[in-house]
């Protein structure tokens, strides 16, 4: 976990709507550009009382964006700033995804639904370091496979949808045992819904496969103190945002 830690105001210089509902804020904030690491996130102001979490989707040279689905008061709140509104971003927080070693050992991503959010930044890392990346994309709907465009510059995508509209018709978990039934040496990467992700542990570890999983709790402080955000693992509990958000998946209960 990087020390280097700021908390800014920062003036947001674009709102990209992606598709219904999906937007992507983007702010300048060198302070955070020159620290992040792929899989942090920061805690930002959002119009309500706390700062919420957000995981940084991608930088462009001094500025960051964050990419988030409006459901509620807080991403309503950030959809509608104008360019030039400020707001609180502390970070960036929390201990992010580790490359191997081995360039040679390909990248599995695993994404379902807004967990899509933290990949892009990591695909593009990933790719400008050599490495050979696939993206596994779940979701509801094909409303809400975004930033798959941006996913494919980096290496191929496969698509599964709740309804069918888009790609086969399933869960992510299919195509994930799909995968390492072909190729189990692979660095998993996986990233949704709490629910999402203990599948998805469960089928890594029939086929005893180590992921790292990050996950998405609610926090209130985004350095430890709340203990909000807590982890249940086969021995203990663990913080999200300060042992997190990214784990081993061998060490989570499920």
């Amino acid at each position: 976990m990087t020390l280097k830690q700021s908390l800014t105001k920062a003036k947001l210089i674009d709102n990209v709507e992606l598709g219904k509902d999906y937007y992507v804020s983007w702010f300048h904030i060198p302070e955070l550009t020159k620290n992040i690491n792929p899989g942090q996130f920061v805690m930002m102001e959002s119009g309500q009382y706390l700062l919420r979490p957000f995981s940084v989707y991608e930088t462009k040279g001094d500025s960051a964006g964050f990419l988030y689905r409006v459901i509620g008061g807080g991403t309503s709140f950030l959809s509608r700033l104008k360019i030039g509104n400020e707001v609180l971003i502390h970070g960036p927080l929390g201990r992010g995804f580790t490359y191997p070693q081995n360039k040679n050992k390909s990248i599995l991503i695993v994404a379902g639904g807004i967990g899509i959010a933290t990949f892009p930044l990591v695909a593009r890392i990933a790719s400008e370091n050599g490495y050979k990346i696939k993206t596994l994309f779940g979701a509801r709907s094909k409303n809400d496979l975004v930033c798959t465009e941006e996913l494919k510059k980096y290496g191929e995508v496969e698509s599964i949808t709740d309804d069918g509209s888009s790609g086969r018709k399933g869960l992510v978990t299919e195509l994930l045992t799909t995968e390492l039934i072909k190729n189990k040496d692979q660095e998993v990467f996986v990233c949704g819904p709490t629910p999402m992700l203990k599948s998805v542990i469960k089928v890594c570890n029939e086929f005893g496969v180590i992921a790292q999983v990050s996950f998405e709790e609610y926090m209130a402080c985004g350095y430890g103190v709340c203990m909000s955000c807590v982890i249940k693992t086969n021995d203990k509990y663990l913080r999200t945002c300060v042992d997190g958000p990214v784990m081993r998946s061998d060490i989570v209960a499920v």
